[in-house]
């Protein structure tokens, strides 16, 4: 990606702070930066280390509430990363941001995701003006968008198997790779659904290998764009990923069971192994003070993971894509490749509160009657996704979706 990265893009600055925008590159739905603000004298250093300056700005719109709450966690907040279309004068419809190592004694740093798709959930061109809220649009710096990362276009025009099991077929139009993320245009939602319904998404790469999203870091935007101007409702779903994919070692990109290869080829069924679709788990619904847990045998056996019981030690080990995790009965903590890794559970003393305090309630790995449980939140580990399922009633039905 070194060939589309900007450096020292912009800056500006007033009489406290300077903005200056470090880095850029970009796709063509999103726009990443890494931003450094630096204060001018020592009362603006004090005020931005100290998040003063950011909680406040926010007090006139969110109140003292907001402002308090700014200055505990050190957030960044809703209002203090701003962005438009130079050409049109029209926001972007969402930004992201991460903080990031402060550079030096009077600065801050953080990464930000900008969003290209406009207010109007179309996909928007030319710079992006882009300014901080506690400094005012008059100091924004302009970043250009015109060096994008290589896309790969591929026209599809047909129904494919969607990730859900046992749902309405997914038509896609066209799809959209690059190094940071994939974008397909198709059927999303309707009125007879009322949860999303992606496209099942998996990568062929050069040496054979098939690759699903989730292991290569492709996680789902939380929400998908209708295309206004179309007829017929489509939508443009979207997917990031935070570690870059190397389009030349891509031989073809699946959907649901048919290949798509990138040089444009004649697509053809694909073999898929099994246990790289989404399949459904037992899962045990949260109690008092404990978490969503899951049976560790079922779901080891359909996914294929490598499992061994030790009968004499009550202990478990389980080894998939590489990580192995070891889990004891009765222990408050696991082994991640030998490395131990506490069993909590965060909640809020009060729930209806943003602002209470946590408690935090150990979690264990569990025998009961004869099966093995453990909190679903191992499965970070092993790069799955899987949400609770509803029953018709928007009941939890005692079962998750996996999506290795």
């Amino acid at each position: 990606m070194e060939p589309y990265v900007q450096t020292a893009v912009d800056s500006a600055e007033n009489q406290d702070y300077r903005l200056t925008v470090d880095s850029a590159v970009c796709d063509s739905q999103t726009l990443y930066t890494v931003i450094t603000v630096e204060g001018l004298n020592n009362q603006a250093v004090e005020d931005l280390k100290s998040n003063k300056v950011i909680a406040e700005s926010h007090r006139e719109v969110w109140g003292q509430e907001m402002m308090d709450s700014l200055m505990a966690n050190g957030s960044a907040g809703p209002d203090t990363f701003w962005a438009a279309f130079v050409d049109s004068g029209v926001s972007t419809s969402g930004i992201q941001y991460q903080s990031l190592p402060a550079p030096s004694d009077t600065s801050r740093s953080w990464r930000v995701k900008i969003s290209l798709i406009d207010a109007d959930r179309q996909i928007g061109t030319g710079p992006i003006l882009f300014w901080l809220g506690f400094m005012g649009k008059e100091y924004a710096v302009e970043i250009p968008t015109n060096t994008a990362m290589e896309t790969i276009q591929l026209t599809i025009n047909r129904d494919v198997q969607p990730e859900y099991p046992g749902g309405p077929t997914v038509f896609v139009q066209s799809l959209e790779l690059s190094p940071t993320s994939i974008a397909y245009v198709g059927t999303y939602w309707d009125e007879q659904r009322d949860a999303d319904n992606p496209a099942a998404i998996f990568f062929r790469m050069k040496d054979g290998q098939i690759l699903t999203r989730m292991q290569l870091g492709y996680t789902f935007l939380d929400h998908a764009s209708r295309i206004k101007d179309l007829a017929d409702p489509l939508y443009r779903v979207h997917y990031q990923t935070d570690t870059p994919v190397d389009l030349d070692q891509v031989a073809s990109i699946i959907l649901g069971d048919v290949e798509f290869p990138l040089d444009g080829s004649v697509p053809s069924p694909a073999d898929v192994p099994e246990n790289l679709y989404p399949f459904t788990c037992t899962e045990i619904i949260p109690g008092e003070n404990h978490f969503f847990r899951f049976p560790v045998e079922e779901l080891c056996q359909k996914l294929g993971a490598d499992y061994r019981w030790d009968e004499s030690t009550q202990t478990a080990t389980a080894t998939y894509r590489g990580v192995t995790l070891t889990m004891t009965v009765g222990e408050s903590c696991y082994q991640v490749n030998g490395e131990t890794v506490e069993l909590n559970y965060e909640v809020r003393s009060d729930p209806i509160s943003p602002d209470s305090d946590y408690k935090v309630y150990p979690q264990y790995i569990s025998l009961e009657d004869g099966v093995l449980t453990a909190p679903v939140n191992v499965l970070d580990h092993w790069s799955l996704d899987y949400p609770p399922l509803k029953d018709t009633n928007g009941n939890l039905a005692g079962m998750m979706l996996v999506i290795p």
